[in-house]
């Protein structure tokens, strides 16, 4: 990105030329700028202070050193197309402080703001400012304004005698410091006090004049006046029905609201006595608990010309975190004396309307809303005008008066304050602990897979914990182990891998658990974590019998969850299909004699269409009722699991309530930890009314489908439903003393020093179980050659009938193998909408079969490979022809006899007009279905549905 800059001298001022090329944006990391606080709201303060850092992860002269550099970007990075040379950068106000256009509240629900905010710079975590590059003068590099080749003259004329109409006018001109303004107290004459180093402005240290516009409308622009409303200033209660929008939960009630109302006269000053501040603050006004004030910089923050307006909450940048009140940890601490601090927040919806205080109908807003707290105590908008600082004298178009008249500003902001029970309204992604009281849930990856939430939901369910408190374990790879050292992890606190590299993620073993597995639903996954505890509950339980004891291990497992549960046909599986509530769906038919404390219900929303051959996802409406009875017991909504998007895609997240009926939801969106309340964790995922259906799109492609770009995406439904039996299981204040074994904090535990280490260096205590050892020999106790090939045939044919139904999965009923695979006689409706009917070998198409084509061909004969191969018949639903004969790797080959329904020539018409030969094909996926005239109509394959690129004439030759 280039903007070259031209200087030309005329005598008595310079003219600036700039030909902008293009233009680049830089994220820069957010800081806070503080001043002080003052109760006379026409006294203004220097801009000395020093800048206290929010969230920052990068120094503030990162803007400064970029500036002599070239970068490129497209063009749509840019932001605004500047011809002066900014100054050096000035530290960002806050994480949220590009706001611009943020003032189109009213009706914005708080819980799901819209996406195109977040692409206005509305995210707190990617705040984004405009830079002007330039080639600047080799003589200094650090300098963002070229040196003047004369002496300095006097500033320039108006820009209308320089510039074309509608031409901004030149920048400001250096001049010599002048005489520092005196009038005002708190202000140091001495410009050695006044350090602006940190900053740099050369705009705030010269002087550009602003010549007062005395112009009024004319007859033209007042008729386009009239087409509007103008509102007053004046008029509050307009400006707080588009400042407090709806909350639309009842669980975020208003405390307290109240106005900050501000007047700054001598904004610009005179020649002879300037106004040089950099940042100027308002007093404080207590609403809600808190001291608050406005805070504005005249030239600007962040490399922009527009003037930059925060509201400043000051009470909360010395507020300590507390203690988290006992009994609300959503899990507990382990290990006496372990305290969790809970940061001290405050949500506010605010906004800020700069007027003109002799026409109130002159004025500019801005609204939005955000939570404050110690690293980010100020909140607003770094190009808050619309016009840039050394141009609000001005009268625009069709304006009364220009914002600035007799260098006299109003401004006034609107505030109020919420009691948010969650701490994480209009906050950004935080991970820290004293948000939620949880750590990040570690995934090393896979984040939309199934594993992540339902080991989240596991985990902060009490029944599992004590199942896993009473399980004995050494360290060797069984899931039980694994899952002990991660609630270890979580219980203990003892923070990321940043802080601890010994810290678990979810181990080898969970890592392999998905690898081995690959994709799968929640259901499946519950299944499998279900049998690989069972199976290692069994082993405990045949050791103990062997020393005499009562075996109970499998008994606890069945206690927490119960064996019907995931496997089979699942007796908890219900149909939604007519029914509006969970209440609905357990009624009737449901199973009575349910004994576990964990009821885990599925709801089918997943059906096929075999009229149109393809999958569809039901997103009816199921309200998640609190509670629901079943045969006269009660249970308690505890959690469920949410799928999002198309049935292909396997994007999972789970929420829960580790508190019962009064307690607040979690859920760990990307890993971070976050509080919800009833409204924004369940209600937007009950589904919708009236109920709808959404269709599997049909791919018969072999690349990767990009599904964010396909029509019909939907919000994230609950399927997986769980409800708990006992009321003591959302007991938070409730002890939970668990005798962590010896291993795994000598593991995963922080580094050790061991006494007497010369160099210093930490060492890491692992453990080595002897016993651990001595029993892993034993168990692979198996000699080379022991395992003969007729072993392994022999165990390929235990065959096991089944029948997999989840959601997201291919549908299959028929026998399986030994490692899962689909052997033997099997039925198989995969989610392109094919349909197989036959012989199965290790998962492939094999032997005799039949196949359901999604386009409703279809194919009778012999496979190998999941090929056509061998002898067979094929049926065009389109047509009616139907060929029987040889067929090599899904290729006709040799001998074979067609029986024609339709001619060559009939099956060759354009399948859109039915008029002209189909003699064009769709690049790149080859279909040939229309003529060349509909075929370059047409967006995407009919056949395949892929995007189409080109068209490709054909030419048949005799």
């Amino acid at each position: 990105m280039h903007v070259h800059r031209f200087v030309v001298e005329v005598p008595g001022f310079l003219v600036w030329l700039g030909l902008v090329w293009n233009m680049a944006t830089l994220t820069h990391s957010p800081h806070a700028l503080h001043a002080q606080t003052t109760t006379n709201p026409n006294h203004f303060h220097d801009g000395t202070s020093e800048i206290h850092s929010t969230s920052s992860t990068q120094d503030s002269s990162t803007l400064s050193a970029i500036t002599p550099a070239l970068m490129d970007e497209s063009e749509d990075n840019v932001r605004e197309r500047l011809i002066f040379a900014p100054a050096l950068a000035i530290p960002r106000m806050d994480a949220d402080s590009d706001m611009e256009g943020a003032d189109d509240t009213a009706g914005r629900s708080p819980i799901w703001p819209p996406p195109q905010a977040l692409e206005r710079g509305n995210s707190p975590a990617a705040p984004v400012a405009s830079i002007n590059v330039i080639d600047l003068p080799a003589a200094d590099a650090r300098s963002p304004i070229p040196e003047p080749l004369s002496p300095i003259p006097p500033p320039p004329p108006p820009a209308a005698d320089l510039f074309m109409e509608g031409r901004p006018p030149p920048p400001p001109v250096l001049v010599p410091d002048g005489p520092t303004r005196s009038g005002d107290s708190g202000e140091e004459d001495d410009d050695d006090d006044d350090d602006r180093s940190h900053i740099s402005d050369e705009r705030a240290k010269s002087f550009y004049p602003f010549k007062e516009d005395m112009s009024e409308p004319d007859a033209e622009e007042t008729r386009i006046m009239r087409g509007y409303v103008e509102n007053s200033a004046l008029d509050d209660k307009h400006w707080h029905s588009r400042t407090f929008f709806d909350l639309q939960d009842a669980e975020f009630t208003p405390k307290e609201q109240g106005k900050i109302e501000w007047t700054i006269e001598e904004f610009n000053g005179t020649k002879d006595n300037p106004r040089k501040n950099l940042l100027l603050t308002s007093h404080t006004v207590h609403i809600g608990g808190h001291d608050w004030r406005i805070k504005l910089l005249p030239h600007g923050n962040m490399q922009t010309d527009r003037l930059s307006l925060y509201v400043e909450n000051v009470s909360i940048q010395s507020a300590e975190p507390q203690e988290w009140p006992e009994g609300s940890l959503p899990l507990p601490v382990l290990g006496e004396g372990v305290k969790v601090m809970k940061r001290k927040a405050v949500a506010a919806q605010v906004s800020i309307l700069v007027y003109n205080p002799e026409e109130p109908r002159v004025n500019e807003f801005r609204a939005d809303a955000h939570q404050f707290f110690q690293d980010s105590p100020d909140h607003g908008w770094t190009r808050f005008t619309s016009v840039p600082w050394y141009e609000i004298h001005r009268r625009s178009y069709a304006q009364r008066q220009p914002l600035l008249r007799n260098d006299t500003l109003a401004v006034k902001a609107f505030i109020r304050v919420i009691d948010d029970p969650t701490g994480c309204l209009w906050t950004a992604k935080q991970s820290k602990l004293s948000v939620t009281g949880l750590n990040p849930f570690h995934s090393g990856g896979h984040e939309d897979a199934a594993l992540y939430p339902v080991l989240a939901l596991w985990l902060h369910l009490r029944p599992f914990r004590q199942l896993l408190y009473q399980t004995v374990t050494k360290k060797d790879d069984n899931i039980l182990a694994a899952l002990q050292a991660v609630l270890w992890r979580m219980r203990s606190r003892v923070g990321s891998p940043a802080d601890n590299n010994h810290v678990p993620l979810l181990s080898e073993y969970l890592e392999d658990f998905y690898e081995d597995r690959g994709p799968q639903d929640a259901m499946q996954t519950m299944n499998d974590l279900y049998e690989d505890a069972a199976a290692y509950l069994q082993h405990l339980d045949h050791e103990d019998k062997d020393k005499g004891l009562s075996p109970r291990a499998i008994e606890r497992l069945n206690n927490v969850f119960g064996r019907h549960q995931f496997s089979g046909e699942r007796a908890t599986k219900r149909s939604i299909v007519g029914k509006t509530s969970m209440q609905e769906v357990v009624d009737g038919d449901f199973p009575s004699n349910l004994k576990s404390e964990v009821l885990t219900i599925e709801l089918e929303r997943q059906i096929f269409d075999s009229d149109k051959r393809v999958w569809k996802k039901l997103l009816n409406k199921v309200r998640l009722d609190d509670q629901i009875t079943i045969a006269g017991v009660i249970y308690t909504l505890y959690g469920f699991v949410a799928h999002e998007g198309h049935l292909r895609t396997g994007r999972y997240s789970s929420y829960f309530r580790p508190g019962g009926l009064k307690g607040l939801w979690y859920t760990y969106k990307n890993i971070i930890p976050t509080c919800l309340t009833r409204t924004q964790a369940v209600s937007p995922r009950e589904g919708v009314l009236p109920a709808e259906a959404i269709e599997e799109p049909v791919i018969t492609a072999d690349r990767p489908v990009n599904y964010d770009r396909l029509l019909g995406q939907v919000d994230a439904v609950a399927y997986v439903v769980m409800y708990i039996r006992s009321s003591d299981a959302f007991d938070l204040a409730a002890k939970e003393p668990w005798d962590v074994p010896e291993w795994i904090p000598k593991t995963y535990g922080p580094q050790v020093i061991p006494e007497g280490a010369g160099n210093g260096a930490a060492e890491t205590l692992h453990y080595d179980d002897a016993e651990s050892v001595a029993s892993d020999e034993e168990m692979n106790d198996v000699t080379e050659g022991s395992i003969s090939e007729d072993k392994v045939i022999a165990d390929n044919l235990k065959l096991e009938q089944v029948t997999i139904n989840y959601l997201s999965q291919p549908f299959y009923s028929g026998t399986i193998n030994s490692d899962n695979q689909q052997h033997g006689q099997g039925h198989l409706i995969t989610l392109s909408g094919d349909e197989y009917t036959g012989q199965f070998e290790n998962s492939s198409y094999s032997g005799e079969g039949t196949m359901l084509y999604a386009n409703s061909d279809t194919y009778v004969g012999t496979w190998l490979n999941d090929l056509p191969h061998g002898h067979g018949t094929h049926t065009s639903h389109r047509t009616g022809n139907v060929y029987t004969g040889n067929w090599e790797e899904g290729k006709k080959s040799g001998a074979g006899v067609t029986h024609w329904k339709m001619s060559e020539e009939e099956s060759k018409a354009c399948r859109i007009c039915f008029g002209a030969e189909a003699d064009a094909a769709f690049y790149d996926c080859g279909h040939v279905v229309a003529c060349l005239s509909c075929a370059r109509r047409v967006e995407d394959c009919p056949v395949c549905r892929r995007r189409i690129r080109d068209v490709v004439r054909l030419f048949y030759m005799a």
